[in-house]
């Protein structure tokens, strides 16, 4: 299931998310976007649970992540307030639509509104999903540096000031503990280290008999 490999995709998804905090008023994005990078995880990890082929990893994560927004955003149109139905989705998208006019609208930062909100937990969210399929399960961890690396042009192309270097830096440590987390996983999946182990030599006690054949070889 790789459990380690998981905690580590999804903490450094977050870590990258911070670079985003300049589009907003409030910090109400960071908690949506958490909320998107634990379902993720958890459809992640129920695929590798079944060991299902990797190809279907993405598909649970973005079920996982369909399941989340329509608990957080259309609950109340949901069956169950849990299972998507066509209302529910449909007030996604419309949310969406709204989200995307309304970010249009304003300058950064933007008010967070529930479409923005919205749409700020689906971009994390589908980066965690990528996140997840090359680092966890195709041991593919430098590559899945680019889809975090995505989440830092879109404020370099919105603000003049761009990304300031405290988030940079904080992404980029969570980037490189998950190289840390793979590179030490690879090395334990080698086996355990191998010593050289030298039996010390018996010196038999005084006043013992000696081994037979020893008596024949001791000079007279």
């Amino acid at each position: 299931m790789r459990i380690r490999m998981t905690v580590m995709a999804g903490l450094a998804t977050l870590a990258g998310s911070l670079g985003l905090y300049p589009l907003f008023e409030r910090a109400g994005w960071f908690w949506a976007g958490l909320g998107a990078v634990l379902a993720v995880a958890g459809g992640g990890l129920l695929a590798r649970r079944l060991r299902l082929p990797a190809l279907l990893n993405p598909v649970f994560g973005l079920a996982a992540l369909l399941l989340y927004l329509n608990l957080v955003y259309a609950a109340d149109r949901a069956w169950l307030g849990v299972v998507p139905s066509p209302e529910s989705v449909r007030h996604l998208g419309d949310l969406a639509g709204d989200g995307w006019r309304a970010a249009n609208r304003y300058a950064a930062p933007v008010p967070l509104l529930p479409g923005i909100a919205m749409l700020t937990a689906t971009g994390i969210g589908l980066v965690a999903v990528m996140v997840d399929l090359l680092a966890v399960r195709l041991h593919r961890t430098a590559p899945a540096g680019l889809p975090l690396l995505a989440m830092y042009s879109v404020p370099a192309a919105v603000r003049e000031d761009g990304v300031g270097w405290l988030a940079f830096g904080v992404g980029a440590l969570g980037f490189l503990g998950l190289l840390m987390a793979d590179s030490r996983e690879k090395v334990g999946g080698w086996g355990r280290t191998v010593g050289t182990h030298h039996r010390p030599r018996e010196v038999p006690l005084a006043g013992a008999d000696p081994r037979p054949g020893e008596e024949a070889a001791r000079p007279d």
